[in-house]
């Protein structure tokens, strides 16, 4: 089967919520609660995801400049998420997939501040970004949104160009 739209982002929210709560007061809770996720009551699978987790964490903690490691897990959490809900029957599927939006809520609850990386050449930011363009200039970028987005009219005011 083929993962909705909806599915795929579910999966990179949860790839993002594991990268980001290593080192912050959420990392117990969406470490123990992925490993299960994974493990879906097996104890063996349990004790491979968690050492996997750990895993992450050393390797994004050990490092000066994370930002490599923390895009090739962040791939990594999402491509194993992906490959999980694909595997799920229909029945078992909206049951996951809450699961999986509790520890993405979760990771986003607890993690605060600290939890945010914009990466190489990035803009974190809480609260409102203008980017201009003028004369004639274009300007823009990457948006990944939690919430929602308002566009102005960039020409409010003045003449729109020939």
């Amino acid at each position: 089967m083929m993962l909705s739209e909806s599915l795929v982002a579910l999966a990179a929210a949860g790839g993002t919520a594991v990268v980001q709560a290593v080192g912050t007061d959420a990392w117990a809770a969406v470490r123990d609660r992925t490993a299960g996720l994974f493990a879906r009551g097996d104890a063996e699978r349990h004790t491979t995801e968690l050492a996997r987790l750990e895993e992450t964490a050393r390797d994004l903690s050990d490092r000066a400049d994370a930002s490599t490691a923390l895009v090739r897990w962040e791939s990594s959490w999402r491509a194993r998420w992906e490959m999980l809900l694909d595997s799920l029957s229909d029945a078992e599927l909206p049951v996951f997939a809450d699961g999986l939006t509790q520890l993405v809520s979760l990771a986003g609850e607890r993690a605060g501040s600290t939890s945010i990386c914009a990466g190489d050449h990035g803009l974190a930011v809480s609260g409102d970004v203008s980017i201009r363009a003028e004369s004639g200039s274009l300007a823009g970028g990457v948006v990944a949104v939690e919430g929602g987005v308002s566009l102005a009219d960039p020409f409010e005011g003045r003449s729109r160009p020939q």
